[in-house]
């Protein structure tokens, strides 16, 4: 009994002293998504102060037409990869079955761009987002071993250096073509020398691989995150479906105005995203050990969480939309002020989303969400179909909304069925 005890005292000890707390863990992220975010939204500033509206607009358009492709390519399998709790897969299998999955992507954008009157634009977004999904992998693996100072360093350069390329070349020469180059160009400078170089040496194995097993292995893993990747186009398709709407039946000025807008949720989501990824990890261990009461307690905090995010959101958009839309947009923004109240509104409903979703993930329910999502989509393209004539931009937040608390009814139910004996005691 004394040497069980003992036993059972050292892995609490080799645990705690391996991961950083967890209140660290998600300080460490938050800096680097809250920079990151800034910095995301600062490119789209860039874009709308010293380019046109139609420029938001096409970027925007880009964005939204190569998105849902790269998601289902990336599999989500980061979140595969943060909840092997028994390193069941190499971390290389993870690496290059992304690597495949996005190669094919990337065909599949050019082809598409050929047909539209964006395709550079829509191909040099489509890349510089996939060379975005190589390095997540990469965070995938400082996830999983709670290293969150290197994973947010990864961040924090990427935001930095990708703004200040933008911002240079749109001012060099008035090129969104030319500014989207340049984040390409910094992105993969970052891929290669921070995140395959600099911040994982140690974490991945050098031992020679089987090639059978390790195609084997890709195989099972193609299986395991298909249904995330399935998840993950059809949330895409869902947050985008507003913006074909927009782009569809009101065209590219009012789609600029609107993402513009909406890129101010993007702080918002980042430090959900920040919390939900520092949480993730040891909520899957909790769920995996039966430790009910824990998991509980960690969910508990991440809807917590995403509702005071929310209600701020709302909250600061109501009583100083306007001067935050003149500072950072220009006075032409500012007439939409009620428009980002309805958007922050929408934003929150999201907010909860996304973090109940990192718990049915850590809770490994992989399957369970492509119904839901098919739901989801379902409901916001109703609304937007329904609201948007009408309503205007406004109809469009509003389709937002509907899709993300389906979504948290769905997510609640599946985790409910998925705790010990359908119960949360």
């Amino acid at each position: 009994m004394p040497a069980l005890a003992s036993s059972s005292g050292s892995v609490a000890l080799s645990r705690a002293a391996t991961g950083a707390s967890l209140r660290a863990s998600a300080a460490w992220m938050s800096a680097g998504m809250a920079v990151y975010s800034a910095c995301q939204w600062g490119m789209v500033a860039v874009l709308a102060r010293y380019g046109t509206v139609e420029m938001v607009g096409s970027y925007a358009l880009g964005v939204a037409t190569s998105t849902p492709i790269l998601m289902l390519a990336q599999l989500n399998l980061r979140a595969v990869l943060t909840t092997d709790t028994t390193g069941a897969h190499d971390f290389r299998d993870y690496r290059d079955l992304r690597l495949a999955a996005l190669s094919l992507a990337v065909l599949a954008i050019a082809g598409l761009a050929v047909f539209t009157g964006d395709a550079a634009v829509i191909l040099l977004v489509g890349l510089a987002q996939a060379v975005e999904w190589i390095s997540d992998t990469y965070q995938g693996l400082l996830q999983r071993e709670e290293r969150h100072r290197l994973a947010a360093g990864s961040l924090i350069l990427r935001g930095v250096l990708s703004l200040a390329a933008l911002t240079g070349a749109v001012l060099l020469t008035g090129s969104l073509t030319l500014g989207l180059t340049a984040v390409l160009a910094v992105r993969l400078a970052v891929l290669i020398a921070y995140d395959a170089t600099f911040a994982v040496p140690g974490l991945i194995s050098s031992a020679p691989r089987d090639f059978d097993a390790s195609l084997r292995s890709q195989a099972v893993l193609l299986r395991t995150a298909l249904p995330l990747g399935v998840v993950m186009v059809l949330g895409s398709f869902t947050a985008n479906v507003p913006r074909y709407f927009i782009a569809n039946h009101l065209g590219h000025y009012e789609l600029g105005i609107f993402s513009a807008l909406a890129s101010l949720g993007t702080a918002g989501s980042l430090f959900v995203n920040a919390f939900g990824q520092a949480v993730t990890p040891r909520m899957a261990r909790l769920f995996a050990a039966g430790n009910t009461a824990g998991f509980r307690k960690l969910t508990a905090m991440l809807l917590a969480a995403g509702a005071t995010l929310g209600l701020a959101a709302v909250a600061v958009a109501a009583l100083a939309g306007e001067p935050i839309l003149t500072l950072v947009y220009g006075p032409g923004y500012a007439r939409e002020a009620g428009l980002l109240v309805w958007i922050m509104a929408a934003c929150g409903a999201g907010f909860l989303a996304s973090l109940l979703g990192y718990a049915i993930t850590a809770a490994r329910q992989f399957r369970e969400q492509i119904p839901l999502q098919v739901a989801v989509l379902a409901a916001s393209a109703f609304a937007a179909w329904l609201l948007l004539p009408a309503w205007g931009l406004k109809g469009a937040a509003a389709a937002l909304a509907a899709g993300s608390l389906v979504q948290v009814a769905g997510e609640a139910i599946i985790l409910a069925k998925a705790m010990p004996a359908g119960r949360w005691s």
